[in-house]
């Protein structure tokens, strides 16, 4: 019998209903979000091993510097290879692939050597430009102090492996020209995208452009014959024809545009400059003539390409500038520290001077194709060929690439009786060479091969020859008397180009001529020819935030002007700008004066010119504790003072210029004063630094007077 107090109570589980507290809203997400932790922390370790997996496969660690000790007497030998050297000349561009130490191949450069090089470099006194420092040179900028641009090809994984503590060792920068379509692929050859942000962040490396997929050999022609996919037509197996030259275009346009596309949408700049893979420059391809070649469809896109190997030399300079292709200096495993200084010796660009060189032997390279070296044949000294006929020779060959405005002055002797001739070729390598030919009783001028005039002269056993290369128009004068002259359709860079000598005799066993005097010798500059002289230096307010100052022609400089200074911007090392410069070459009798603070290591410094446009412009460039005074045009500079200064982080600068003289005042108590022949020239402001952290130097309260007001020197 049931009790009556049991039967009234309700079954168990509704009691136990009864009992729980009532669910509020938040309850059932609460459940799901402690369901939710409790699966992230278990999946925790899984996602943390996956991703560990993912870094190490795309982004390798990288290896410690090799332990490098210089010797003293290497470091003082390094500095005297290029101690003769201008201070200031167009950069040489270096050409390396990869850097590896266990490799046999001879494109790979061990860590130890690579370091040695820029160890050399860095005693030497040579810094690294970034790709914008080098385009800004190659769009007319003026050549930065002792300077290299380090590029390396294909974007390998031992440039992050390691290179690239080796150049933070040395403060270098480097370019890597990636082939875009390998990146992230054949782990670990090429380098990750990852791999390539940490790098570009550094500051220490920017990225061009190598193609995306086209950096490989393709069949050419029915017979099975390979050659570059990017310099020729591809023979299409299904259609057993070749490409058409529009179908090969528009091939080669969609890798371009898809390698920028690859490059830009990981967050790096567009690419301005190209490698051609396998130096296709200079390659024999099946593209016919007679439409765009490669390398003006290369031009729609970028500033210049690279190769290795040029049919003339066009070691980076006006010419190569104006021809879009830079030719590079490449470096091999077995590369010595002194091969390269010797190397960089041998291409750095020198001034249109020598005052005897047939006493240089060594800087002359014979071009007649006898694998003869020497210039005895040249002299009259001998020894002289058996059975050829000819002798051809170029004085620095690579190094008068951008030779304007200068003169040569010869005397030959031994002419025969229409037996023999003697010719000095000026505008050696442009695009339209001139050649002056001198027999007994004949002057003739010739232009690429093409016989322009004749001219008879009197018949004698010895002439004196004057050719005069200016703008451009070539004259030739022998024996004072007879003329002639060629003006060339060329312009500007296409038209530079240094001295070649030639002689030849018309039989065997005829004697032959000698050059007995050679002197070649820079124009002076009329200063009625000089660029305009609209812009007054009264007029001119240098800190106008309107003020016009340009990096290269055209080309709006880098600069910031406000609260009364000027100063220099972006992440480049080096900065210059001229103020007006077409409106200032005329400008003589003035005072510049400023000064230029901020200056807050050795290794940053400013400097202000005078006489820019002229070929003797002057720079004054200070850091904390050193003067430097240098001379020279836009693409050649060269030392002629040097003053310590008191350790400040500004100093105060005064130029004045007249006909006669450049006087040069630091801080009222540094004072040098110049000879000057008349050059006249506008101002400019260049600054460096070392490091891209490091704060630009400012230029403060700089103006520009004439003498009858100008700023007295305290």
């Amino acid at each position: 019998m049931t009790s009556p107090h049991l039967s009234s109570l309700p079954p168990a589980g509704a009691r136990d209903r009864a009992h729980r507290p009532r669910r509020g809203p938040a309850h059932w997400p609460a459940r799901i979000g402690l369901t939710l932790l409790a699966t992230a922390v278990l999946a925790l370790p899984f996602y943390a091993a996956a991703e560990y997996y993912l870094y190490q496969k795309y982004m390798s660690p990288q290896a410690s510097p090799p332990v490098v000790r210089l010797k003293p007497a290497d470091t003082t030998a390094w500095a005297r290879t290029v101690k003769g050297l201008p201070a200031a000349s167009a950069p040489i561009v270096l050409a390396y692939h990869d850097l590896n130490p266990h490799s046999s191949s001879q494109y790979v450069v061990t860590p130890a050597a690579f370091d040695a090089q820029l160890a050399a470099l860095e005693s030497a006194g040579y810094r690294s430009l970034t790709t914008d420092e080098f385009v800004d040179y190659l769009k007319g900028g003026p050549a930065p102090p002792r300077s290299v641009y380090i590029t390396f090809d294909d974007g390998t994984n031992g440039l992050w492996v390691y290179g690239d503590r080796i150049l933070a060792r040395h403060h270098m920068h480097g370019a890597v020209f990636l082939i875009t379509g390998r990146v992230d692929q054949n782990r670990p050859y090429y380098l990750t995208w990852n791999e390539i942000k940490r790098m570009a962040g550094s500051g220490r490396w920017d990225f061009q452009d190598h193609t995306h997929d086209l950096h490989h050999r393709q069949q050419v022609d029915a017979a099975g014959h390979t050659a570059s996919a990017l310099a020729n037509r591809l023979w299409l197996k299904d259609q057993q024809r070749l490409e058409t030259r529009q179908e090969y275009e528009a091939r080669v346009n969609a890798d371009i545009k898809q390698s920028f596309k690859d490059i830009t949408s990981h967050g790096l700049p567009k690419p301005q400059v190209f490698a051609y893979p396998f130096s296709e420059a200079t390659e024999r391809v099946n593209v016919p003539s007679g439409g765009t070649t490669l390398q003006e469809l290369l031009s729609k896109y970028f500033v210049t390409t690279m190769t290795n190997v040029s049919t003339r030399p066009l070691t980076a300079s006006r010419r190569a500038a104006a021809a879009h292709q830079v030719q590079r200096l490449e470096l091999h495993s077995s590369t010595t520290p002194e091969q390269l200084l010797s190397g960089i010796a041998r291409w750095t660009q020198v001034a249109p001077a020598a005052s005897k060189p047939l006493a240089q032997p060594a800087l002359w390279t014979r071009t007649d194709g006898t694998g003869r070296s020497g210039i005895g044949v040249f002299t009259g000294q001998g020894p002289f060929p058996g059975n050829e006929r000819y002798a051809a020779a170029d004085y620095r060959a690579v190094s008068s690439v951008d030779w304007t405005g200068y003169q040569v002055d010869a005397t030959i002797k031994g002419f025969g009786n229409g037996t023999n001739q003697a010719s000095i070729v000026v505008r050696n390598g442009s695009l339209d060479p001139v050649t002056v030919s001198v027999s007994q009783g004949n002057l003739v001028l010739t232009h690429s091969g093409r016989r322009v005039a004749v001219r008879k002269l009197a018949p004698t056993t010895s002439h004196t020859v004057r050719v005069t290369v200016s703008g451009a128009t070539t004259t030739a004068r022998v024996d004072g008397t007879a003329v002639l002259s060629w003006t060339s359709k060329e312009t500007a860079g296409d038209l530079a180009g240094g001295i070649g000598i030639r002689v030849g005799i018309n039989r065997p066993g005829v004697s032959w001529t000698a050059f007995t005097a050679l002197r070649v010798s820079a124009l002076p500059q009329d200063a009625s020819t000089a660029t305009g002289s609209r812009q007054t230096v009264a007029g001119s307010v240098l800190l106008d935030p309107n003020a016009r100052w340009e990096s290269a022609p055209g080309v709006q400089a880098p600069f910031r002007i406000g609260g009364a200074q000027l100063e220099p911007q972006g992440r480049t090392l080096s900065a210059y700008g001229a103020y007006r410069p077409e409106q200032t070459g005329g400008w003589t009798d003035y005072t510049v004066s400023g000064t230029i603070a901020r200056l807050s290591s050795t290794g940053v410094s400013g400097a202000l010119w005078v006489r820019v446009g002229s070929p003797l412009a002057i720079s004054v460039q200070v850091s904390r504790d050193r003067m430097d005074v240098y001379s020279g045009d836009a693409n050649s500079q060269r030392l002629v003072a040097t003053r310590p200064l008191a350790a400040a982080a500004e100093h105060r600068v005064i130029i004045t210029v007249t006909a006669s003289s450049t006087a040069i005042n630091v801080d009222g108590a540094i004072r040098t004063t110049l000879l000057a022949k008349g050059e006249p020239g506008g101002v400019a402001y260049s600054a460096y630094r070392d490091l891209t952290r490091r704060s630009w130097p400012a230029l403060l309260q700089v103006t520009v007077a004439p003498m009858a007001t100008a700023v007295t020197p305290g």
